[in-house]
Order: C-alpha cells, then sequence, then structure tokens
C-alpha cells in the first residue's frame, strides 16, 4: 500500500470525551443525540459565561472561538471540546505567553442561520481567532467574511467555504475514498462487481469521497460498479439500500463500499441478517467500536480516520498563530488502513484504553 505522510497525531487524554463517531460528513442522522443543556448551550449563553469568567480573572487573557456545527454530532462534539481542553489547559498558555486561554464555544444545530448569528456574537467579544465546522460550503462564506472584516484569523475545520478567505483544518475527503478504492484494487478478485453506498446527496463529504473512490478503481478495467446509491450516511437507509441489491443482484455483489462508519454499519447489518457474510465490505473506522468490526470479521476493510484528534490538532494550529508561524493553507491529519492485522497496533496508537 502507498503511504500518506502528514502531519504527526498527538493523542490528548480526554478518553471521556471519545465517543462513538467518525466523519460521516458532521451532522449525519445517525450521529445524533440528546444535548443537555451544559453540551447544548447557544453562543450568547456561553460567551457571556466566558465573560464573566475573565472579569474575575485578571493577567493576560487571550480567547479563540469555535462553532461547531451541531453538539448533538459525535464526530463533531468530542473534537470541539478536545480543541477546547487543548487551548485552556495551562502548558498551552504558558507557551502563547498568556496568564490565561479561552475558548468561546457555539453550537450551530445544523442552521446556517444561527451558525452565521453565532459568529458575528463571537465575534463582539474580542477573538484573536475562528474555528468553525461549518453547516454548508455556500453558507459558510458569510460566516468566513465576516471575520475576514474584523481582521481575524480563520480555520474551516472538515468543512469548506466557497468564497473568503480561510484556511483548512482536517483530512482530505477525495483521499479516503482514494484510500478505499486502492485497497479495492489490490484486493477484490478478478471481475468483481462493486455496490457503491453514497453518502448525502450534494454534501461535501460524500461527493468528495466518491470522486477519491472511483478514480482509484479506474486502475482496474475488470472492476464493475453494479449499482451507486445514496445511503445519506445512515445506517437505517443504508441497510434498505443493501437490502434492495441482495433482491436485486443476489450473488452478483462481490463487494459493497460505504463511506463512513454508519453506512457501513448498515451494510454489514443487512448481509448478516441475509447470510451473505462472504460479501467484501469496505468502510470507514474512527472508534474502538468500528475497529471491533473489522476484528469480529464483520467488516473486511476499513480507513481509519478519527474524527476527535482533529480538535487537538486545531490546538497546535491555534497555538503556532500566537508564537506568530506560517500556517499551511491546508493541514490533514493522517488516515491508516485498517484491516484485522493492524487493527489491534492503530487502536493502542491512536485511541488508547
Amino acid at each position: 500500500m502507498k503511504k500518506r505522510s502528514a502531519i504527526k497525531l498527538l493523542a490528548f487524554a480526554m478518553a471521556a470525551l471519545m465517543t462513538t463517531g467518525c466523519m460521516s460528513g458532521c451532522g449525519s442522522p445517525e450521529q445524533k443525540k440528546d444535548a443537555s443543556a451544559d453540551t447544548a448551550e447557544n453562543a450568547s449563553a456561553d460567551a457571556d459565561s466566558d465573560s464573566k469568567a475573565e472579569e474575575q480573572s485578571s493577567g493576560k487573557v487571550f480567547r479563540v472561538g469555535f462553532v461547531n456545527i451541531d453538539n448533538g454530532d459525535t464526530n463533531c462534539y468530542p473534537a470541539m471540546m478536545n480543541f477546547k481542553a487543548y487551548v485552556e489547559s495551562a502548558e498551552f498558555a504558558k507557551a502563547v505567553g498568556a496568564d490565561k486561554v479561552e475558548a468561546l464555544t457555539a453550537d450551530s444545530a445544523l442552521n446556517i442561520e444561527k451558525q452565521t448569528t453565532n459568529v458575528e456574537t463571537l465575534l463582539t467579544k474580542g477573538l484573536d481567532m475562528m474555528f468553525i465546522i461549518g453547516v454548508d460550503t455556500e453558507g459558510n462564506t458569510t460566516s468566513v467574511e465576516a471575520c475576514n472584516k474584523e481582521g481575524i484569523p480563520v480555520f474551516m475545520v472538515g468543512t469548506e467555504a466557497s468564497g473568503g478567505d480561510w484556511k483548512f483544518v482536517g483530512f482530505d475527503e477525495t483521499e479516503l475514498g482514494k484510500f478505499q478504492g486502492e485497497w479495492c484494487v489490490e484486493n477484490l478478485p478478478e471481475n468483481a462487481n462493486i455496490c457503491y453506498v453514497e453518502g448525502t446527496p450534494g454534501r461535501e463529504a460524500a461527493v468528495m469521497r466518491k470522486q477519491g473512490f472511483m478514480d482509484a478503481i479506474a486502475e482496474r478495467e475488470d472492476l464493475t460498479l453494479l449499482s451507486s446509491q445514496s445511503g445519506d450516511f445512515s445506517t437505517e437507509e443504508s441497510m434498505r439500500v443493501t437490502e434492495d441489491w441482495i433482491q436485486k443482484y443476489g450473488d452478483d455483489i462481490d463487494c459493497i463500499v460505504a463511506p463512513d462508519n454508519f453506512s457501513i454499519l448498515g451494510v454489514c447489518e443487512s448481509l448478516k441478517a441475509a447470510g451473505m457474510t462472504d460479501i467484501i465490505t469496505c468502510g470507514v473506522v474512527g472508534n474502538r467500536d468500528d475497529a471491533n468490526q473489522i476484528k469480529s470479521g464483520n467488516e473486511s476493510y476499513g480507513v481509519f480516520c478519527y474524527w476527535p484528534m482533529i480538535g487537538t490538532l486545531c490546538g497546535e494550529i491555534a497555538q503556532k498563530v500566537y508564537l506568530g508561524k506560517d500556517i499551511e493553507e491546508r493541514t490533514n491529519i493522517e488516515l491508516f488502513h485498517m484491516t484485522a492485522d493492524n487493527c489491534d497496533e492503530l487502536l493502542d496508537k491512536y485511541i488508547p484504553e
């Protein structure tokens, strides 16, 4: 397999926040949870609370903003909380020459208008920089331009904006799909038939992951794409799609590929129920539960992409900004091929128990 080099992943000791999701384009239906009052606070309440905290403190206080796509999202919320813990640590404050660093966070609840309001509200608090997990590529531009107007650096986290001046932090969506395609090229039998579960139509992550996959499998002319349908980044919808394929194609299916961990779970469940566990499955792994699907043999292969570590990466970038260092236009965490052979090794290194 071709090895990709990227920045070094740094583990952060927040096991309680390492919840069960891998990036499927934050905000997908299967990533929702009941948000409690202290995990779904709005921008105004959060910012006001931080303001009171500053009033009671003395010395040099730095401030950074982080606007989340949805605090009910089990990928993006832990990433945001990793970031908050990282920049509010005593070690971070000492490194950047502050007495205290505050992370002002906000929940956009999948609403682009609320995201815009959140950004505008946090900007009134005197931020040094802003990180945004955006709701919509086109709509994110308004938030970016608001930051540009205030002259503060803005970073799009795992998502992009169609306009404005911003830099990207996350992982390469096209590369994730390419990883899946490369594995299929090297491991699928001759003349294999593939079914591909797409993500939510029009979503940035869905489009780019499929494109990467299709580009990679083009290397083998004997591979055939039987069908490609949207599973909406959802376990339930991916189960329905897989059941339809089983009825239509049956034993003609050699491999089913899905763009995220929720979708591949639905695929595997449907195949298991139909007694068709010999079909090769290719998905994404973002946590130990996902990895157990591979260890148990329910899933053949997955791209290991641990979303919460993006929050730590954002913290590292914030430190570089404070220290006046240049930031790359795009900074990505590293992706890995995961099979039963290297599953434990990757988990022990990046998600220690």
